[in-house]
């Protein structure tokens, strides 16, 4: 089968390698569209490595890594495997490693690494449920948001899902962003929030924050402007300052945490794909082929895109 390897700072290639031999536990699946996840994508085609700064990854990255926003069909099962049979549609939940990526023809998942699609959720619409996924968790960590004013940084993938789904568990919801062309973008979009420029945010507070940028100066202001939880979505760059009056006043400061995904989780996120107003696809602004993936990274550095959609179909 053929994979996207990235061999060194900006330079990739499309090469041969094996079908995945799939376990007992585990299923093969053929991969129809795979998203980019920008920051991933950015920063191993950039030399720097995505948790630890000044420290580049090591080149050649595996085969097919860093994809893992992938949906397809289930081309055969383990032995075991009891929830799936072949010519199941389904989209990756998790990351696979050690190993292989999802920018290749196929892909070895774990029974629980994968969700089954009914027919009403298309593929473009499901194919970022990865990521879905991990916003959903972070937003789950606030106690009560019905009816909370929630600030939400960043309108980028993950804080344009962020404000779609907080809205759509009761929140009133504004997002802000230093690119004004995004945030005119997304105020198109009628996404159950307004977005305003990070500028023209005035004095306004709030009762909840969620930051989806990571970068200190970003998280600081969300924690500056909120009353009572805030949460760090986007990996923390730098150093916050949490000042007494806060403690005195109980203002809640966490990142976000990962788990398994449960029966619950997977409701959550059907529920979610399921609602018509509920905007996925605007995520995908831009697909593409393989043989034009370092163009597509060009489009993500200069956000001319907000994802990039890879369709296998066209080949690499």
């Amino acid at each position: 089968m053929k994979a996207i390897q990235i061999t060194g700072v900006d330079q990739y290639e499309s090469i041969e390698v094996p079908v995945p031999e799939i376990k007992d536990d585990q299923l093969l699946v053929r991969i129809h569209l795979v998203a980019t996840c920008p920051r991933w994508d950015l920063h191993m085609m950039g030399g720097k490595d995505m948790f630890i700064q000044n420290r580049q990854p090591d080149y050649p990255l595996p085969p097919g890594f860093p994809g893992h926003e992938a949906v397809g069909v289930v081309e055969a099962v383990g032995a075991s495997v009891q929830g799936f049979v072949p010519g199941d549609r389904v989209v990756a939940l998790e990351h696979v490693s050690p190993g292989f990526g999802a920018y290749a023809e196929y892909m070895a998942y774990r029974e629980n690494d994968l969700l089954k699609l009914p027919d009403h959720i298309s593929d473009k619409r499901a194919v970022s449920s990865e990521l879905l996924k991990c916003v959903m968790y972070g937003l789950d960590q606030f106690d009560d948001m019905q009816g909370k004013s929630m600030l939400v940084a960043g309108l980028g993938p993950a804080g344009i899902l962020a404000m779609q789904l907080a809205s759509h568990w009761g929140a009133k919801v504004t997002a802000i962003d230093v690119n004004r062309e995004r945030v005119d973008f997304v105020n198109g979009l009628s996404l159950g929030g307004e977005a305003v420029h990070a500028d023209d945010l005035g004095d306004r507070r709030f009762d909840l924050g969620y930051d989806c940028v990571g970068y200190s100066a970003s998280v600081q202001n969300v924690l500056d402007r909120t009353e009572e939880h805030v949460i760090i979505f986007g990996v923390l760059k730098g150093n916050i300052t949490y000042p007494e009056s806060y403690w005195y006043k109980g203002t809640k400061l966490e990142s976000y945490r990962y788990h398994p995904v449960t029966k619950r989780d997977r409701h959550l996120l059907l529920d979610a794909l399921s609602n018509p107003a509920f905007n996925t696809e605007c995520l995908q602004t831009v697909e593409l082929s393989f043989r034009e993936y370092k163009r597509g990274v060009e489009l993500l550095r200069t956000q001319q895109a907000i994802k990039i959609c890879f369709n296998l179909q066209e080949g690499f």
